[in-house]
């Protein structure tokens, strides 16, 4: 995914990013914060159930355009509890670049969210500020992304 975040200065906290989710929610996420943006890879579990997001690493940013992956993969292992024993193991591996050429690994390998209630995990992006009391918050500029093989 290739965006720009365009947050409001006067408001710390507004961030965006690349989410995998389900009952539980891992991402690499861009924040405008006290010191500047910084971006972080984070993961929570039981997020259905008011869990704790945790940060995994965390870095400080000069610009705000920036490249976002989410590479998953998994070696055939299979789930030991699925439903009918065929689901495989997969692990989420999270990565930036600043030209769309190098891409750096950020944090955590994870497991790849549990499923939600109705569908298996979900992969998205999203833009968001805590405390919301006006509608003049910052925004993301997507100018793609992208789902291959």
């Amino acid at each position: 995914m290739k965006m720009k975040f365009s947050p409001i200065t006067k408001y710390k906290g507004e961030r965006t990013g690349l989410v995998v989710m389900g009952m539980d929610y891992a991402g690499i996420v861009l924040e405008n914060t006290e010191n500047g943006l910084v971006l972080s890879q984070v993961e929570c579990k039981k997020a259905d159930r008011g869990g704790q997001e945790t940060v995994n690493e965390t870095l400080p940013l000069k610009g705000n355009e920036i490249y976002l992956r989410a590479e998953i993969t998994t070696t055939g292992e299979k789930i030991g509890k699925s439903e009918g024993g065929h689901d495989l193991l997969v692990m989420c591996h999270f990565s930036y670049s600043l030209n769309g050429k190098k891409f750096q690994p950020l944090g955590e390998t994870v497991p790849s969210q549990k499923e939600g209630k109705w569908i298996g995990a979900k992969v998205g992006m999203f833009c968001t500020r805590p405390a919301i009391v006006t509608n003049d918050g910052g925004w993301t500029d997507v100018d793609w992304f992208r789902i291959t093989r």
